[in-house]
C-alpha cells in the first residue's frame, strides 16, 4: 500500500508539473502575442526639407497594406415618377451641417435639395441668365458656418444663395476658372486657365469675394498639341494628360497636385506651404493602345501618376489611380490613401462617382447603364473606425 501511494503521489506531482508547463508557455504565447499586436508597423519612409518645407517622402508600399472599404447601402435618391427626383446630369454633390444633401441637377439647371432621409425639400435656381439663373450648373460648395451656398455656373460665375435658397449674389469671375473651394476669409481658392499663342496653362490662385485674382499660388503647362490642315492650323487641347488638382483637408488647409509628378502640396488659405507629400515610384510608359487611341493628341512619354483628388473629414487624401473614361468608367477607383499629415497608409478602391467621404458615410453619383437613371446613392462605410488615421 505504501508503494502505491507513492506512485500515486509521484503521477500527481508529474501531471502538476505538466499543468504548470502548459500554463507558463500559453502565457508566454499570449505576451509574446500582445507585445507582436502593439508594436507599432515601421514606416521605411523619410522626412527631408526642400527650400525651408518640410517633405515626406513615402516608400512605393503603403504602411498598412490594402484595405477594402466595406460599404453597405444607406440610402438612394432618384426615380423617374416625380421630377423632383428625377436628374439630368448629376455633377456635384454636397452636404450640409444637418446632413441635408444638395445636388447640381446640370441637365435641368438647377440645385435639388433632400433632408437626411432623402425626402425632396427645394428647388434652387431654374434655366435663364437672371438674378439665380443657371446656363451651366457644375460644382457647389456650401460654407458650414452660414449655411451659404455656391455654385459655378459656367466658366466665369459663381452664384451664391443663403441657406434658405434665396439669390444673393453672382460673382463674375475676371478669368475663367475650372474648380473652386472656399477659404475662410470668404474668397476663393481656384484652378485657372490661361491660353494663348505659345502656351496654355493651369494655374492655382486665389480669387476674391468680388471674382478678382489676388495672387497665383501655382503655375503648370497644360500641354497642347497643334495640326496642319491645309493651310489652317487647328490647336487641339489635350485635357487628358497632366493637369493641376486641388481639395480642401480640414482646418481649412487645401491639398493640389500636377499629375506629371507623384507630388502633393499642402498649403494653408492663404497660400503657405505646409508640407509636401512624395510617393517613391517610376513612371509609367504609355501602351501601343493607349497612344493608337490618342494619335492626335501628341502624348508625352509617361502616362499621369493620378486623375483627380479628394478627401474625408478625417483629413485623409485619397489620390484616384485609374482613368475612368468610356468603359473604364464603369469600375471602382483605385486610390492611394494618405493620412493627413502626409504617410502613405493604404491601397484601396472607391465607387466611381464618389463626391464625398464624411462621418462614415460615402455619397457617390450612380448611373443604370441599361435606364440611364440617375441616382445619388449614400453608403455607410461599416468599417470606418478602423481606418487608421496615421502612424
Amino acid at each position: 500500500m505504501g508503494a502505491r501511494k507513492v506512485k500515486i503521489k509521484t503521477q500527481h506531482q508529474f501531471l502538476a508539473i505538466i499543468l504548470f508547463l502548459f500554463i507558463l508557455f500559453t502565457f508566454i504565447l499570449s505576451v509574446a502575442a500582445s507585445k507582436q499586436g502593439t508594436q507599432k508597423t515601421e514606416w521605411k519612409g523619410e522626412i527631408t526639407t526642400e527650400n525651408g518645407v518640410k517633405v515626406v517622402k513615402n516608400p512605393p508600399d503603403p504602411l498598412y497594406g490594402k484595405i477594402k472599404l466595406e460599404l453597405e447601402e444607406d440610402l438612394s435618391i432618384g426615380r423617374e415618377d416625380d421630377e423632383n427626383y428625377m436628374f439630368f446630369r448629376v455633377r456635384g454633390i454636397a452636404i450640409d451641417g444637418q446632413q441635408n444633401i444638395y445636388v447640381t441637377d446640370s441637365g435641368n439647371y438647377r440645385i435639388q435639395k433632400f433632408d437626411r432621409n432623402g425626402v425632396y425639400l427645394q428647388t434652387i435656381g431654374r434655366q435663364g441668365q437672371g438674378p439665380g439663373e443657371f446656363e451651366w450648373t457644375m460644382e457647389l460648395r456650401i460654407d458650414e458656418s452660414t449655411g451659404n451656398i455656391y455654385v459655378k455656373d459656367g466658366p466665369y460665375y459663381i452664384e451664391k444663395f443663403d441657406r434658405k435658397g434665396n439669390h444673393m449674389e453672382a460673382v463674375r469671375l475676371e478669368k475663367s476658372i475650372w474648380s473652386f473651394d472656399l477659404t475662410e476669409d470668404n474668397d476663393f481658392l481656384a484652378t485657372q486657365s490661361t491660353t494663348s499663342d505659345t502656351e496654355h496653362t493651369k494655374t492655382l490662385c486665389k480669387v476674391s469675394s468680388k471674382g478678382e485674382i489676388i495672387e497665383n499660388y501655382a503655375q503648370y503647362p497644360w500641354r497642347i498639341s497643334r495640326q496642319r490642315k491645309g493651310e489652317r492650323t487647328t490647336t487641339v487641347i489635350s485635357h487628358g494628360v497632366y493637369d493641376l488638382f486641388m481639395a480642401n483637408i480640414e482646418n481649412q488647409n487645401f491639398v493640389y497636385g500636377y499629375s506629371r509628378d507623384y507630388e502633393l502640396n499642402v498649403i494653408d488659405s492663404k497660400g503657405q506651404a505646409l508640407y509636401k507629400v512624395k510617393k517613391d515610384e517610376s513612371p509609367k510608359n504609355y501602351s501601343a493602345e493607349e497612344r493608337k487611341k490618342d494619335k492626335n493628341q501628341s502624348l508625352p512619354p509617361y502616362s499621369p501618376f493620378f486623375y483627380s483628388l479628394i478627401t474625408d473629414s478625417k483629413g485623409r487624401i485619397y489620390v484616384q489611380r485609374n482613368r475612368t473614361r468610356g468603359e473604364e468608367f464603369k469600375v471602382n477607383r483605385e486610390v492611394d490613401i494618405f493620412s493627413k499629415d502626409g504617410y502613405f497608409l493604404y491601397k484601396s478602391t472607391i465607387p466611381r462617382g464618389t463626391y464625398i467621404i464624411k462621418d462614415g458615410f460615402l455619397y457617390a453619383y450612380v448611373m443604370n447603364e441599361d435606364t440611364g437613371e440617375e441616382l445619388v446613392k449614400r453608403y455607410r462605410i461599416k468599417n470606418w473606425k478602423q481606418i487608421k488615421e496615421g502612424m
